[in-house]
């Protein structure tokens, strides 16, 4: 039986968010906190989130966040240090721009921003011109590397994939090959970690970017609209990513793609929005032989 994210017990206020300052691109955006396993919350780690939450969202107090942890830590469950993990990357999350850097006109606009933001802990993102910063799950792990518990850790190189920007302005940005790469990895969390309290984090990420290659986005259609035949058939790109999962055995990702392509085949390519049918979490369990 998996165990969904949990969160702190009332009796602890924590102030933090998944801010709505990020753009499409985010998927999961879960925290995880001390599990209803802890009757109470131990009074340094009630300490630590009482000061992160008082923090106000400058630069200048990521390391002051940081600190705190290292001092505190010695008086902290491993179940309370995993949930440090998440405090500070929530606490990254609610982090902006600056007003007059939102705003991108040139590469140059976006190496600056790089090079200012990577240092505290943020990978830049961008959409529709303006950029976002995000928490850089590179830089958590490493801050936290000794600490978190090796089923966190094994969430972690996940977070560092499904956190990674995948769209911008209704499209993907990276190559439908890369798609199927991170559904892969995905796919073999989820069946070899069925015990793992992020399971079910996992298997929306999972959900969620499959049905990005089933049915494309706005932007990024797995359509060719445009054939020189004159009439639809399966872009290129996609038809390539199509068969190489068809043909691996090694997962069970390809027998999704397979029923959905002949579903495709059935329609000669032209189907309306009514007539798609997006992959659900039960029927993902089904196909990967997981409950």
């Amino acid at each position: 039986m998996k165990t969904s994210t949990l969160f702190l017990l009332s009796t602890i206020t924590i102030l933090f968010s998944c801010a709505g300052n990020a753009p499409e691109s985010d998927t999961t955006t879960e925290t995880t906190t001390v599990s209803n396993d802890s009757l109470v919350a131990g009074a340094a780690f009630t300490e630590f989130t009482n000061y992160v939450g008082s923090l106000e969202n400058t630069v200048e107090n990521i390391d002051s966040a940081f600190a705190r942890f290292e001092n505190l830590k010695v008086d902290f469950t491993q179940e309370e240090k995993d949930s440090a993990f998440f405090v500070m990357r929530d606490y990254l999350w609610d982090f902006e721009v600056a007003a007059d850097e939102q705003e991108i006109t040139s590469e140059d606009d976006m190496k600056k921003l790089d090079k200012k933001y990577s240092k505290y802990g943020f990978v830049m993102s961008y959409n529709e011109g303006y950029a976002y910063l995000m928490p850089d799950m590179k830089f958590l792990s490493k801050k936290f590397k000794n600490d978190i518990s090796v089923e966190l850790d094994d969430y972690v190189d996940i977070m560092k994939i499904s956190h990674s920007q995948l769209t911008s302005d209704a499209g993907l940005i990276i190559e439908w090959s890369e798609l199927a790469d991170r559904i892969l990895t995905y796919e073999e969390f989820i069946t070899e970690n069925t015990d793992s309290k992020y399971w079910e984090n996992v298997l929306s990420n999972y959900v969620e970017e499959t049905n990005f290659l089933l049915w494309g986005l706005d932007n990024s259609p797995i359509i060719d609209m445009w054939s020189e035949e004159g009439v639809k058939k399966l872009d290129e790109n996609v038809a390539d990513v199509y068969a190489k999962l068809i043909k691996d055995d090694k997962h069970k990702t390809g027998k999704i793609i397979a029923d959905h392509l002949a579903w495709l085949e059935s329609k000669n390519f032209d189907f309306s929005w009514e007539e798609q049918t997006r992959l659900t979490d039960d029927e993902a369990k089904m196909y990967l032989g997981v409950q």
